[in-house]
């Protein structure tokens, strides 16, 4: 039972069910606790990622016409306890002994599922227990699961168990494969109306925040989306339609050009390592007007190949490429196009994900791995009903969220920024849109936190609570935009110095859904009175694991402050600072502030503008002193040079040296004249007690950049 502040729980707004959801029994009690309730928040995220909710989807499985279910109707091979086993009985449950269930499975072919399942315990644990959730099979408790149930179309009269495919198909270039792509395209266009792109011409005008005087979440959040839904085609687009199958060219679109006539498909891929033999493919300005001429389908590396046969199979005209619809290497349009993705991956018609591919050589229609063929058994009810009990396919979190593909920065953008999509692994295909996840077997799936990038609108999901239509608490959205902060800088670049542009659409985004400006990974401070903090809050990131390294940016990009944890290498965390219970330093100056920034290009130096102050810390431990600096295992000699510049300090009626101080570490990066603020560099950030800061005289003014 854990007690929770009454005053406070206004930063994180949840109810109950919420959390007994998480198994969390919480109860609000005093003027303390909330940080353990933001703790849960995160724990509770953390631990339910793999858990997904699963829906009964028989009438889109019925009307598909696509097989479900093997042509066998032959009862495995059971022994007598399996074949009198009731699956649809209210809690059902196996308790097996791992060593007797290893004797049993020569001879019983769910026996030999069960053991192939814990055979990994033998010698760790003398029991095991099997327990049904739902279309589901657990083991001990745990997640994933680990057997799936499914019935054939013809067994109706199981309601428990979902209508499914107990296997997959080796080759992912079948008819019937296609089929099911196209249905799920259909049913999404008919039952998601927020899932398609606007089709409609019509302009809408840009938005100032600052100017636009809106002050609740439904104006901004609802007229920033017709702006995004306002269709914008992407500079180029490949046409499969160029009267030979064996061809394709480059089409650099027109003015005149209506959306509805461009309907296209986007292509999510990874790069690869280039060779001698196999280089990057891409446009350039030496080849721009021979691919508008015209490309050789057998010249494309087979990753494209599978983008033109899956688009082509889909029904559509047009692809997108980055590779070959944006103009790489020198002279090419990267920095302009790249700024937008938002508009080429948000008007997709839908995204495909070639999430089992290694590089653009690579493929991701190739034959299915042998080791991936999975067995089943086939079972019947005491009243002679045929379902099928197989090992367990359906898992979306390993195949695609902890896949390669999405372990590369740029795909966590198109991910959440892609309205529906479409991920080719090796095990089998998904789809995924604001209605769930839907798998090959005809699983349909819902987990919360994979809702976030999922959503058609986002961040929609993010600035609305799940437990009613009501704008979610400041809190929330705090943990919301770290969580998903430190999800990004664990991802990885070919090219460092993309890591601030491809986040930049979903900065957009979240300056919207939150009512502020930012960049760089930080969020400004929202104009409402009680939607201060974000911009303190945001700059109190430090070095996770390992040390942060510092992005070497080409002269044709704009550099990232030292403020902005985008401008290294390296993932990051947040400082753990309390809910209400801090007081926010008024003398840090926004580099977003209108008066300083009303005139300034993309070109313009973002600077933070404070007061900086000496550090009073030893070689000697202190207690409450926790310092990040951004290269490990350098504190002592980076100690002596650093100044602090007080972010926040905690609330409270004890003595002002005895709160914790929450700093950026900052040292000078020259010298500076009389009448100017010094310039300094970040160099970690940290919390200390008020004695360890020089609070004697008027401080140092500095510029952060």
């Amino acid at each position: 039972m854990i007690n929770l502040s009454t005053g406070l729980c206004k930063d994180i707004a949840t109810t109950q069910h919420t959390w007994l959801r998480y198994g969390v029994q919480a109860h609000v009690k005093g003027k303390s606790g909330l940080v353990l309730l933001c703790a849960l928040l995160i724990i509770s995220q953390s631990l339910n990622i793999k858990v997904w909710e699963f829906e009964n989807d028989d009438k889109f499985a019925v009307s598909s016409l696509i097989p479900a279910g093997p042509t066998d109707v032959h009862e495995g091979k059971l022994c007598q306890r399996c074949k009198d086993l009731d699956f649809c009985q209210s809690q059902f449950k196996i308790h097996d002994q791992v060593a007797q269930l290893g004797r049993s499975a020569t001879d019983c072919q769910f026996c030999q599922l069960r053991w192939e399942a814990c055979k990994h315990l033998d010698g760790q644990s003398s029991r095991v227990v099997f327990e049904r959730i739902g279309p589901v099979i657990k083991m001990n408790e745990s997640d994933p699961p680990v057997f799936s149930l499914f019935k054939p179309k013809e067994s109706a009269t199981l309601s428990e168990i979902p209508i499914g495919r107990p296997f997959l198909q080796q080759n992912p270039l079948s008819d019937s494969q296609f089929q099911l792509m196209k249905l799920w395209l259909e049913y999404c266009d008919d039952n998601h109306e927020s899932c398609k792109p606007d089709q409609d011409e019509h302009e809408t005008p840009s938005i100032h925040i600052e100017d636009s005087g809106l002050s609740d979440i439904d104006s901004v959040v609802s007229r920033s989306l017709r702006s995004r839904k306002s269709p914008r085609l992407p500079t180029r687009l490949l046409d499969l339609n160029t009267g030979s199958v064996d061809t394709i060219r480059l089409y650099e679109t027109q003015p005149g050009d209506r959306h509805q006539d461009f309907k296209y498909i986007a292509l999510s891929h990874p790069w690869g390592e280039p060779t001698k033999s196999h280089p990057h493919f891409c446009t350039t300005v030496g080849n721009r007007a021979a691919h508008r001429a015209g490309i050789q389908l057998q010249d494309l590396p087979n990753t494209f190949k599978d983008a033109v046969t899956t688009t082509r199979a889909i029904g559509l005209r047009y692809l997108w490429i980055d590779s070959l619809c944006i103009v790489q290497g020198p002279g090419g349009d990267f920095n302009t196009e790249s700024q937008r993705m938002e508009d080429v991956f948000s008007s997709a018609y839908c995204v495909i994900a070639a999430s089992r591919a290694t590089g653009q050589w690579d493929g991701f229609l190739k034959d299915r791995p042998e080791s991936f063929k999975n067995p089943y058994v086939t079972l019947k009810s005491d009243k002679g009903a045929q379902f099928y009990v197989s090992r367990y396919l359906d898992d979306f979190t390993h195949d695609v969220l902890e896949g390669s593909l999405n372990q590369r920065g740029w795909v966590l953008q198109e991910r959440a920024l892609a309205r529906r999509t479409i991920y080719f692994t090796a095990k089998q295909t998904y789809w995924e849109c604001g209605g769930g996840v839907r798998c090959e077997t005809l699983t349909k799936m819902n987990n919360q936190l994979a809702a976030f990038l999922g959503d058609p609108n986002f961040p929609q999901v993010a600035i609305r609570s799940s437990a009613s239509q009501r704008e979610t608490s400041r809190g929330q959205r705090i943990l919301y935009y770290q969580d998903l902060y430190k999800t990004y800088s664990r991802l990885k670049f070919t090219h460092w110095e993309d890591r601030a542009v491809a986040m930049n659409g979903l900065e957009q985004r979240l300056s919207w859904g939150f009512k502020c400006r930012g960049g760089f990974g930080i969020l400004d401070d929202s104009r409402q009175e009680n939607h201060r903090s974000l911009l303190h809050r945001s700059l109190l990131w430090h070095r996770a694991k390992g040390p942060l390294e510092k992005i070497v940016f080409p002269p044709d990009r704009q550099k990232a402050p030292t403020w902005s944890w985008m401008a290294f290498q390296g993932e990051i965390d947040y400082l753990a600072v309390p809910f209400n219970g801090v007081d926010w330093d008024t003398e840090l100056k926004s580099p977003w502030q209108k008066a300083e920034t009303q005139s300034a290009g993309r070109s313009e130096v973002l600077e933070i503008r404070a007061t900086a102050r000496q550090l009073k810390v030893g070689n000697k431990p202190i207690e409450g002193v926790k310092l990040f600096f951004n290269s490990s295992g350098q504190s002592q000699p980076l100690v002596s040079k650093a100044l602090c510049v007080v972010v926040g300090k905690e609330k409270g009626y004890t003595h002002v040296r005895d709160r914790t101080h929450y700093i950026l570490l900052v040292r000078p990066t020259g010298s500076a004249k009389e009448s100017q603020a010094m310039v300094c560099e970040r160099i970690g950030a940290g919390q200390v007690p008020g004695r360890c800061i020089e609070v004697d005289g008027p401080g140092s003014e500095v510029r952060i950049r």
